[in-house]
């Protein structure tokens, strides 16, 4: 199989709040992150197609930071006991 991907993912084991497009609130783990998306995991099944409202923090050099990104849910996928959500950042400008 050959990679699409065009950013390396990097483990990322994190809450995620959610704020969805529907008004719906929920707080995912992240499972991985790169430069253009995150994988999150999930109990319950997300729409692709969907636009997230994503809240975390991220870490670097040892200062924490808060983010707020919009992001698109692009794939779902059944894995162990509910879901992998693949989301694509969007454009912020």
């Amino acid at each position: 199989m050959t990679e699409r991907r065009h950013h390396r993912r990097i483990p990322f084991a994190r809450a995620v709040a959610v704020n969805r497009s529907d008004g719906r609130n929920c707080l995912l783990e992240a499972e991985d992150i790169s430069l253009a998306g995150m994988r999150l995991f999930s109990e319950r099944p997300l729409q692709v197609g969907e636009t997230l409202e994503l809240n975390f923090y991220v870490v670097p050099r040892g200062e924490v930071h808060s983010l707020n990104l919009q992001g698109e849910v692009r794939h779902v996928g059944l894995e162990r006991s509910g879901y992998t959500v693949g989301v694509d950042f969007m454009d912020q400008t």
